[in-house]
């Protein structure tokens, strides 16, 4: 019997530098983007962060935003979003979480939500069946 897992989050991409990232993907640098907040706060005092997406790549990342030192200029990419509608619908009310102690756990969780049912709903749709009498 087939046991059923929950779909899981790929591992973040990270890279040491905004020009790393940019570097790793040329697409990356030709595209817009659109800020998605400057001051995503990580704990109550912790770094702040700035969210942006990248609309040729559907990448939504973070560049944390402190001394070199202390991690600052590092890129994670959260999630890939295909377009700015799907990304609207995904982060609805990021305006007003934007700045608060701790809201990047907000912004976190709110992407791992929306690929977890975005997968879910890929998982639902019905599959073409193969003509009948060829073989599958």
């Amino acid at each position: 019997m087939k046991t059923l897992t929950q779909p899981s989050i790929p591992p973040a991409r990270s890279y040491p530098s905004l020009v790393a990232f940019y570097n790793a993907r040329p697409d990356r640098l030709a595209s817009r983007e659109q800020d998605v907040g400057l001051w995503w706060r990580d704990g109550a005092d912790g770094p702040l962060h700035r969210a942006a997406w990248v609309e040729q790549t559907g990448e939504l990342y973070l560049v944390r935003l402190c001394a070199p030192e202390q991690g600052g200029g590092a890129v994670e990419v959260l999630a890939r979003i295909d377009d700015a509608e799907r990304l609207e619908r995904t982060l609805a009310g990021w305006r007003e979480r934007c700045g608060e102690p701790d809201s990047l756990r907000w912004l976190r969780s709110r992407t791992t939500l929306g690929v977890l049912v975005r997968r879910a709903a890929r998982a639902s749709e019905p599959r073409p069946h193969a003509p009948l009498g060829s073989a599958a």
